[in-house]
């Protein structure tokens, strides 16, 4: 049986720092757009609780916000910026196609959740239309300053005292 052809990236031991670095570059799109993810889900599961459908479906509602959807929107937005944006763009430009990247992205994950939450019925959607809409205006300031984090040196040095 032959072996797997692969290519080995590391190849000495000077070039494993060199990796480590890298890896926190590739790391930072996910990573940001999780926990800002993740803070807003907390915050509508908050309201949904206290304004739509309180403690009704739990279970569902928390791993529909808690775990999934900013797994979801991490990934998705870490994935399409790394694939498109790191090492290719820097500057203005990139963080204005994160903030139109954010839009088409996040926008279409909302549009979704709206969607399926007129089934479920538990964030408000079928009597609160605008409560799910407003967001896309946020949804391009998140981008924007996750973009201003990730693709200025301002930002980066902000990220590097963070220690991220």
């Amino acid at each position: 049986m032959s072996q797997p052809v692969y290519q080995v990236i590391v190849t000495a031991d000077e070039d494993k720092t060199t990796a480590s670095k890298r890896r926190v570059i590739y790391l930072r799109p996910f990573l940001l757009f999780w926990l800002n993810s993740l803070v807003f889900e907390v915050a509508m599961l908050v309201v949904s609780i206290a304004a739509f459908s309180g403690w009704r479906s739990m279970f569902p509602k928390f791993m529909w916000t808690i775990v999934f959807c900013p797994l979801g929107m991490g990934g998705a937005m870490g994935g399409l910026i790394n694939a498109f944006i790191v090492d290719r763009i820097y500057g203005t430009r990139a963080v204005h196609f994160v903030a139109i990247l954010s839009v088409l992205v996040l926008g279409a994950c909302n549009n979704l959740c709206y969607n399926l939450d007129l089934v479920f019925g538990w964030f408000g959607a079928q009597d609160h239309f605008w409560w799910w809409h407003w967001r896309y205006l946020g949804v391009w300031f998140v981008g924007y300053f996750n973009g201003r984090m990730m693709f200025t040196d301002e930002g980066q040095k902000s990220l590097a005292d963070w220690g991220m």
